[in-house]
């Protein structure tokens, strides 16, 4: 009679004992959240200090053009050492471990900035700043992929990136309010912040590896199988085309408003808040058009990029008019934030971490451009550089729609039902 009355006090407890599961699965996805958006406004903040301060370092440092692309391009090229490394660094440490060495990383290398005087001190601390950013995407990814059903990855994914174009935005008004004070304090509070940040990795509740944890730390060269290589090359192609093209147009924005177009350090800013602001718009837009309508719509987004940076450079118009353009192009360009969950959900799941790094082989295959536009840039100018954007955009969203779509489920089914299960 005892052991009856027992099990009936546990039946009637376990609703109560499921719902406040549900709960707590439910806040802990919401501070990893929460975590992974204030990771991703610092990481965006050190990352685009490459191009938004690609002025201030030609002036600081007496550089050419190409010798202030070379920045980026040591950047970009320890980027992919770091998104290489991050998934055996994630196999043996565990999700916590590798969280809290990224931001305390990203925080060192950053406010080593302030140490620079010239040249190859930028290279170097460039490189260190790359080695550990180039880790942030699969990482966070992974997350996203990992806590959360397919039907809310897109607008998630775009959700943590729309804090990458709010921290640029931050950034260019903070240098034109900085910068004549001291340049300095661009690097020591965000470095610092970073570094505070690797602390709170270890109060998220995360498993310390994802469920299906294979035995045997992910490879790289597993990408290249026959049944995946042409996909992955594929893919490979496309990002690396749009970060030609991103690195052609974004790249040189800022020299070409305050060096051809002698624009005010304060139309500059604006101009970039207005690219941003398109951004931000253009990421709570993409995310729910891949979600309701497929992961491969995105590649629509790009080639409306090409049409609205040609706009912006070959079409005479006032300043304001030119802003229009740029928030155009900041909207449509937003489509690549939702790249992260498809790299993940074309291949399978033990290979999560190497696919999303394909991001950072892509941008690494880039590097040449910030020098080569910059010989091209003094001999031909920069607007007609510049233009190669449009090409270069239009046939990185032409490959994506050839590629395969990876969301086929109802948009209802996927949305609108909560996931209880904690992946």
């Amino acid at each position: 009679m005892d052991g009856f009355r027992r099990n009936r006090h546990a039946c009637a407890n376990l609703p109560r004992l499921i719902v406040a599961s549900t709960m707590s699965a439910k806040r802990a996805r919401v501070a990893v959240v929460l975590y992974l958006l204030l990771l991703q406004f610092l990481y965006s903040w050190s990352w685009s200090s490459s191009d938004v301060l690609r002025p201030l370092f030609r002036r600081l440092y007496g550089l050419s053009l190409a010798q202030a692309g070379l920045a980026y391009s040591a950047q970009v090229g320890a980027a992919l050492i770091g998104a290489l490394l991050v998934g055996r660094v994630q196999h043996r440490a565990g999700r916590k471990h590798t969280l809290s060495l990224v931001a305390a990383g990203c925080g060192l290398s950053l406010a080593a900035g302030a140490l620079v005087d010239g040249l190859a001190a930028l290279f170097v601390q460039r490189l260190a700043l790359g080695l550990f950013m180039g880790a942030v995407f699969p990482v966070t990814v992974g997350l996203v992929v990992d806590m959360f059903p397919p039907g809310q990855r897109g607008r998630l994914a775009s959700l943590v990136d729309a804090t990458y174009f709010s921290a640029v935005i931050a950034l260019g008004w903070a240098a034109a309010a900085l910068i004549p004070l001291d340049w300095r304090l661009l690097f020591w509070p965000v470095g610092g912040s970073l570094v505070l940040l690797s602390f709170g990795a270890h109060l998220l509740a995360l498993a310390a590896h994802p469920e299906d944890h294979p035995r045997d730390a992910p490879r790289a060269r597993d990408l290249f199988a026959p049944p995946l290589r042409a996909q992955t090359l594929a893919l490979t192609a496309m990002i690396s085309v749009n970060a030609c093209g991103h690195q052609a147009f974004v790249g040189w924005l800022t020299v070409y408003l305050s060096e051809v177009d002698r624009v005010s350090a304060a139309g500059v800013a604006a101009t970039l808040t207005a690219s941003y602001l398109g951004s931000i718009s253009g990421c709570f837009v993409w995310g729910f058009v891949v979600d309701r309508f497929g992961r491969r719509a995105g590649g629509r987004g790009l080639i409306a990029a090409g049409v609205f940076s040609a706009a912006f450079v070959l079409l005479p118009a006032p300043l304001w008019a030119r802003q229009v353009a740029v928030f155009g192009f900041g909207f449509a360009f937003a489509a690549i934030a939702t790249i992260g969950p498809w790299l993940a959900e074309l291949y399978p799941a033990r290979l999560r971490a190497p696919a999303t790094s394909i991001f950072q082989w892509g941008r690494c295959l880039s590097l040449v451009a910030p020098p080569l536009t910059g010989f091209l840039a003094e001999r031909f100018g920069l607007p007609a550089v510049m233009t190669l954007a449009a090409v270069a955009f239009a046939m990185s969203g032409l490959i994506w729609r050839r590629l395969p779509e990876t969301h086929h489920q109802a948009w209802r089914s996927t949305v609108l039902q909560p996931n209880l299960s904690g992946r």
